[in-house]
């Protein structure tokens, strides 16, 4: 079972790893999501053979938001520009 709207990608990448080694010891790995697998959830349900998911799961990727600072323009400047990144995956 994936109840998940996600968190840290070291945490779910070390949990999707872990349901690959159930996998590759030659079990078929069924996740069920009830309520929500997003994010890293997503990701851990991703690795399976199959997802059962209920009628108003919601399953997917809610996308990466980064803060990254500039320093472009400091030449000259005595400011910092803050840029934000969005990737909305899946």
């Amino acid at each position: 079972m994936v109840k998940s709207g996600g968190g840290t990608v070291t945490g779910y990448g070390l949990a999707a790893a872990q349901l690959i080694r159930i996998k590759d010891s030659g079990l078929f790995l069924t996740v069920c999501v009830d309520e929500v697998a997003a994010s890293g959830g997503y990701m851990c349900a991703c690795v399976a053979d199959c997802v059962v998911a209920s009628p108003f799961a919601v399953l997917g990727s809610i996308g990466v938001v980064a803060t990254m600072l500039n320093y472009t323009d400091l030449m000259g400047k005595a400011g910092m520009h803050v840029d934000e990144v969005g990737l909305g995956l899946g």
